[in-house]
């Protein structure tokens, strides 16, 4: 076969001699086929440079091929598109795309669905959903329609549920807790994202435990999810404007450590030497800014690809018992790196 022809199955059947169906058998490990025929017609197979179609294997096993990966949605459209302009979001479906290739899926990215009818259209052979809510309702929509679910970040109302990767989130909030008390804070606050997903509780409430352990007042000042850097510049504001104001400033969310250098910029504060400044997810603007910004690196990638290798066993009918739990790495910059 020459030029960018496909090599199709009945190539391979007329090479080998053979019926497409005794070649199918042969690569397919089914039938009642002489094991030197077998190894025969993978050989001619390999030689023609044969590879399977996928859309053919899907549709024998009654499946589309696909998985539909579901990034979280806070509002109007204009604010979905901004979670999925996100660093972690974009790193989140790039990954996802890769590994379902690695296991023979596409990956679609589908605008919001609402009624199974709608699910029924697509019809995805899985899906991996980004921050679900508490009890959040399209896990059940979902797998009573017979597809499963692996979401990044467990449903924060269904702890028995193992089907998720998450991030150490309380680890995390530990490490950057302790790094700062470390360098000299003493009245560290939250920029918290006001939510019901598993990693804004679970953050908040370790920050409160460690706050607790360690005999400091706590300082949370909760930030929407639906305009990251102006919300957490007017929450940021408040703070750095309140009779006793924070020596440091965990800015739990992507985007909320802009809004807070924004605040500080306007009242003349120097980061680090007046304000310390943590951010709770990396990206590269944090990275290039001046002075860099400590944060933490979730590694979203290998977040996906475990989603996506969990996904694919519940479809191949591997029992799945326990959730994957992804390491962080605080990212230590400039930014709380005081004198």
């Amino acid at each position: 076969m020459t030029g960018t022809t496909r090599v199709t199955i009945r190539d391979v059947a007329r090479k080998a001699g053979v019926s497409v169906t005794t070649v199918s058998h042969a690569l397919n490990g089914k039938g009642q086929i002489r094991p030197e025929t077998r190894e025969r017609i993978r050989k001619v197979a390999s030689s023609l440079g044969y590879r399977p179609s996928r859309a053919a294997q899907a549709l024998r096993r009654s499946r589309t091929g696909t998985i539909a990966l579901i990034l979280p949605s806070s509002g109007s459209r204009a604010e979905e598109r901004e979670m999925i302009s996100l660093d972690y979001y974009m790193a989140i479906a790039s990954a996802c795309a890769q590994g379902a290739f690695s296991h023979g899926y596409s990956l679609v990215l589908p605008p919001r669905l609402t009624t199974a009818d709608e699910w029924r259209v697509l019809a995805p052979d899985g899906v991996v959903l980004c921050d679900p809510a508490m009890n959040d309702e399209r896990i059940d929509l979902l797998e009573e329609l017979g597809v499963p679910v692996v979401s990044i970040e467990r449903d924060s109302g269904r702890p028995e549920r193992p089907y998720y990767v998450a991030g150490d989130n309380v680890g995390n909030m530990n490490d950057v807790l302790t790094h700062l008390h470390g360098v000299g804070a003493r009245r560290s606050a939250l920029l918290w994202a006001e939510s019901s997903w598993s990693w804004t509780l679970d953050s908040r409430d370790a920050y409160e435990r460690w706050c607790a352990a360690k005999g400091h007042d706590p300082i949370v000042a909760p930030v929407s999810l639906n305009q990251l850097e102006s919300d957490s510049y007017r929450a940021s504001s408040a703070l750095l404007e309140s009779e006793r104001p924070p020596d440091a400033v965990i800015a739990s969310a992507e985007r909320y450590a802009e809004g807070l250098l924004h605040a500080c910029r306007e009242r003349g504060l120097r980061v680090p030497d007046d304000l310390m400044v943590v951010s709770g997810i990396d990206n590269h603007l944090l990275q290039q800014h001046d002075p860099s910004i400590t944060a933490i690196d979730l590694d979203p990638s290998a977040q996906a690809l475990a989603a996506v290798a969990m996904l694919h066993d519940r479809l191949e009918g591997v029992e799945v018992t326990e959730p994957r739990i992804v390491p962080s790495k605080l990212r230590i910059r400039r930014s709380t790196q005081p004198g």
